[in-house]
């Protein structure tokens, strides 16, 4: 009886195995669900961050799945090199889920169109480098700057705006996710990093089962849709949540900014929006990297979009965000780009939407076109000045 049992039992075992592999080999192969091996390393400042080299799969907003791999410094971006060639200008973009572009190929991205199309001008070699990842706030945005992006010598930094995400997420007191890094303003005005998510015990069990996720699909699912449960449960808190937004008297979370009754909690997360670009320009400057503003558009650059939330609040100004920061870049003497207004005037005249929830094709496109005009006079006013003083330097060595 007793080795009928274990027989049983081993019978049992195998079987199960054999279920385990079998459903992991058909989520490999398949992708069903949306599944895909897990690419992200638990990290102590900024939650998490891709692994080098690894392998991603994406398949949303696009009619087919994107593919590529990370590059040895964990971005994702062609391979790069520490050492700056000579004759080289630098530009590193900093931004969410608008600048890691997953919904695209990674030639067809605007960071990768706009270096193309400034290589297409003789004089000096430009390098966009991309350091986007999704979730970005201006909090994770400092630390990679001064982190990884200042160690690959760049000669401008630009930072890509996101109102929606940026806002929300960038404080405790909004954020739907709190397994991340905050800032906290102190008494004497100055930014305190909190990283206490290190004690949560998501964090905690991340860094447990990380390497077996690393390698799994069916952990990779289980954790995914977890985590995702957990943001939905904590943003339905937040936001006492019932799509208020749809509400036909309001228009509730960083919309609120653009309307005559801001919501307080978004008022206070975007001035600390604020003090984290000034501080990311001030620690530009003082290294002399010049800095770039950019703020994305939103959704009301399609004119029924903005007549639907005019009729829920009329005082609804879809070009808040564009017209408020820059201002805000002049008060700081930064350069600044706005989109708000040249994915309107595109709009209006082709009639072409620029996004699934991200940008399309033709947004990337659009967005390029605006970045290369922008960039190439000040990347060839700053390589002109660059280089008299390097003649400068020389003449009065020799004299």
């Amino acid at each position: 009886m007793k080795n009928y049992k274990r027989t049983m039992l081993l019978y049992s075992l195998i079987c199960f195995l054999m279920f385990i592999c079998t459903v992991e080999l058909i989520l490999r192969t398949t992708h069903i669900f949306n599944v895909n091996i897990s690419c992200s390393e638990p990290d102590p400042f900024l939650s998490w961050r891709p692994a080098p080299h690894c392998n991603y799969w994406y398949n949303k907003e696009n009619d087919h799945p994107i593919t590529w791999k990370y590059n040895s410094y964990g971005w994702r971006d062609k391979e790069r090199s520490i050492e700056k060639l000579p004759n080289t200008y630098r530009v590193a973009i900093m931004g969410d889920s608008y600048v890691e572009a997953m919904q695209v190929e990674l030639d067809r991205t605007f960071s990768a169109l706009t270096e193309n199309q400034l290589n297409e001008e003789k004089g000096i070699k430009v390098e966009i480098l991309n350091f986007g990842r999704s979730g970005f706030t201006q909090t994770e945005e400092l630390f990679i700057l001064k982190n990884d992006i200042e160690k690959f010598s760049p000669d401008m930094v630009v930072l890509f705006f996101l109102p929606q995400n940026d806002i929300e997420d960038v404080s405790r007191e909004t954020s739907p996710d709190l397994m991340r890094p905050f800032y906290n303003v102190i008494d004497s005005g100055e930014l305190s990093l909190d990283t206490s998510f290190t004690e949560m015990p998501r964090y905690k069990i991340r860094c447990l089962i990380n390497r077996v996720k690393r390698h799994s699909a069916i952990i990779s699912l289980i954790t995914g849709r977890y985590d995702a449960f957990k943001v939905k449960s904590i943003k339905k808190n937040i936001l006492g949540y019932k799509e208020r937004e749809n509400q036909s008297n309001r228009l509730d979370g960083f919309l609120s900014l653009c309307t005559n009754d801001p919501d307080p909690k978004y008022l206070r997360s975007y001035a600390l929006n604020k003090l984290l670009i000034k501080a990311i320009a001030e620690y530009c400057g003082k290294r002399s990297i010049h800095f770039m503003l950019v703020t994305i558009d939103n959704v009301a650059y399609i004119p029924d979009i903005e007549e639907k939330y005019k009729s829920i609040n009329p005082s609804f100004d879809g070009n808040f965000f564009e017209d408020d920061l820059k201002s805000y870049s002049q008060l700081l003497k930064i350069d600044y780009l706005g989109l708000q207004r040249i994915f309107r005037q595109f709009y209006e005249n082709e009639m072409i939407s620029l996004h699934w929830d991200h940008w399309n094709y033709r947004g990337h496109e659009v967005v390029a076109d605006a970045l290369t005009e922008k960039l190439r006079s000040i990347i060839f006013s700053d390589a002109e000045q660059k280089k008299n003083k390097t003649l400068s330097l020389s003449s009065a060595v020799h004299k």
